[in-house]
């Protein structure tokens, strides 16, 4: 089996139940547990492009054969057999497996991640790519023939030089205009003997190295989408990383009368003049701009810009099952009950960010931006209807930071060649 998107989603589910006719499976770019990858990341629904697709693209009488999502989640918010019964059991699968993923999918990174830190076997390889899922199966002819050599080895068992293949093939994104870093070959993921720095929040919007030492309050709008509370680090030498970050974040709500709300992240990349940059999903000389500086607004969106790395909790969906971990930067919430809270009440919260890989120049920053609205390119809104006025963030957001309270950012320092 072979596909991308939906077709890499069956080919998970198909290969779990082990069918003998199954030789071997290629998911490229496909998420592996619908709850926590799509629709309810962190607690925190959201129809993501499911409404589009439901309503624009797939054919038939209306909606016929499609499962009520968005009902099921107002029935259950915290979890159910329904939504379990769609995280798929990696560890099933026993068949060779070829993944290709990609951090700017931002959609279906960590069902990649997943299958390969979870597949109990080595016959697997993973390609890390830095372009849209639709431009490497359908515009790099390599591509198909990697395909090829792959079938043929597992199929109809020809010897040929599969095994040589890399079995990490990853990509390292430098945004703006410059292409991203291709085939660094690492020995597997996350990187053996990476080294995780904690940076904390100070109320000067740096990352710094130490604990504060007196307790700071930093605030932010949670209604508004361009208000964040912003922490940058400027790297002094060539930096690359490349993992799983997490943050760590004790948070209270200004409004006494919410009893939940949502916290969102997203690792920008500032150049050296402190510009904010994306990253181009497509190799330049493969579009119409000769920059990114020259794409409208009005056509930015994430199917051709990243902007980077994402975490998001509901607070309320805040504890944590580390007996089901697949790694400690990536906690795992079992999303059974939800943890209301009480009036000022603060909260700690373990963010898992989705997987990154880029590297900096010297002078070149990292931003950590902590908010209350998604912080991604907003998109097919017009297929969204409102989500009812519960599940919505109000007032402002309070991080606290200090001895008591070490809100902090931990990032995946690697040694790679580039």
């Amino acid at each position: 089996m072979a596909g991308n998107s939906a077709l890499a989603i069956s080919q998970w589910n198909i290969a779990a139940q082990q069918p003998p006719s199954l030789k071997a499976i290629a998911p490229w770019e496909g998420m592996d547990d619908i709850y926590r990858e799509q629709f309810c990341r962190g607690g925190w629904f959201s129809m993501s492009n499911f409404d589009l697709i439901a309503k624009a693209i797939v054919r038939g009488q209306p909606n016929a054969g499609l499962e009520d999502l968005e009902e099921m989640y107002r029935r259950k918010p915290a979890g159910s057999a329904f939504w379990e019964d769609k995280r798929i059991d990696m560890k099933k699968i026993k068949c060779p497996v070829y993944i290709r993923g990609s951090e700017v999918s931002a959609l279906h990174t960590m069902g990649s991640i997943r299958g390969w830190m979870e597949i109990p076997h080595d016959q697997k390889w993973i390609h890390w790519g830095s372009t849209q899922e639709w431009y490497e199966l359908y515009g790099q002819p390599e591509s198909n023939d990697e395909l090829q050599k792959y079938f043929d080895r597992f199929l109809k068992n020809k010897k040929n030089d599969w095994e040589s293949t890399p079995r990490l093939n990853w990509s390292l994104l430098q945004f703006g205009d410059r292409p991203a870093i291709e085939h660094v070959l690492i020995e597997d993921f996350p990187v053996p003997n990476t080294d995780y720095k904690e940076f904390y929040l100070s109320p000067d919007n740096k990352l710094v190295d130490q604990p504060l030492s007196s307790l700071q309050k930093i605030t932010y709008d949670s209604e508004q989408h361009l208000s964040f509370a912003e922490f940058t680090k400027t790297f002094d030498k060539p930096t690359s990383l490349l993992g799983l970050p997490k943050a760590i974040l004790y948070v209270s709500c200004a409004d006494t009368t919410r009893d939940d709300f949502t916290v969102f992240i997203i690792l920008r990349k500032l150049d050296k003049n402190g510009k904010t940059l994306y990253h181009l999903n497509f190799p330049i000389e493969a579009t119409p701009v000769k920059s990114i500086d020259d794409i409208p607004e009005k056509e930015m969106a994430s199917l051709n810009l990243f902007s980077g790395a994402t975490g998001i909790l509901r607070a309320s969906h805040r504890e944590i099952d580390e007996s089901k971990s697949i790694h400690p930067q990536f906690p795992f919430h079992p999303h059974k009950r939800q943890q209301k809270l009480g009036p000022n009440e603060i909260v700690k919260l373990e963010i898992g960010i989705w997987a990154m890989g880029v590297h900096y120049d010297a002078g070149e920053s990292i931003s950590v931006r902590i908010g209350g609205q998604y912080p991604s390119i907003a998109e097919f809104t017009s297929f969204s209807g409102p989500r009812p006025e519960h599940e919505l963030n109000r007032g402002e957001h309070i991080i606290h930071s200090g001895p008591d309270h070490p809100s902090r950012i931990i990032l995946p320092f690697v040694e790679v060649d580039v």
